[in-house]
């Protein structure tokens, strides 16, 4: 199957992900080899959220995107450390990879979407709001339906999900000198 391929299904997927659709396995390549496409998307994703605003033409006031890459990437790596160590407690540890292969997806859909958004400069106000109720939407179905985790255990792998997604903005924001109010600029 070729990257184009696996990038159509996985945006069936990610659709499905979103109405809740319980069949939505079958849209995702949930092996290494499905991880090594979803990667790939996702290192695209971030390089489209590092860089829209100078392709919007808002680079000087925004955060240079090598460090908004940078930044994004070490949110998104510890928040994926989060996810493994939560599952390995679970002993649902054979549940990661499927996990990542959606989630990577899902990222990179949910980034084209803001960038059409920010590029026809939409009420962004309504829209994101609406894109944030879209994102957990598809993080709990993820976790739902792909990982299959019970209810409870669900509640406990978002939650370590948001926590280390939080302490690591503080964390590598303070490291790379982006200050608090700089952060909402790289949505």
């Amino acid at each position: 199957m070729t990257l184009i391929n696996e990038a159509v299904l996985a945006g069936h997927g990610v659709l499905s992900l979103a109405m809740g659709k319980k069949d939505v396995e079958k849209f995702f390549t949930l092996t290494l080899f499905g991880l090594t496409g979803a990667a790939i998307a996702l290192i695209i994703a971030m390089a489209i959220s590092a860089f829209t605003p100078v392709i919007l033409g808002n680079a000087n006031e925004m955060i240079p995107p090598n460090k908004a890459f940078i930044y994004t990437a070490g949110v998104y790596l510890v928040q994926i450390g989060a996810g493994a160590i939560v599952l390995n407690q679970l002993k649902r540890l054979d549940s990661f990879i499927p996990y990542l292969v959606a989630d990577f997806w899902s990222t990179f859909y949910v980034t084209l979407l803001t960038l059409v958004i920010s590029m026809f400069s939409l009420e962004k106000g309504v829209f994101m709001l609406v894109l944030a109720i879209l994102v957990l939407t598809i993080k709990i179905n993820i976790i739902r339906l792909i990982v299959k985790l019970p209810f409870g255990q669900i509640a406990l792998f978002f939650a370590a999900h948001l926590i280390a997604g939080f302490i690591a903005l503080i964390v590598i924001g303070s490291i790379l000198g982006i200050e608090p109010m700089q952060m909402n600029e790289l949505q």
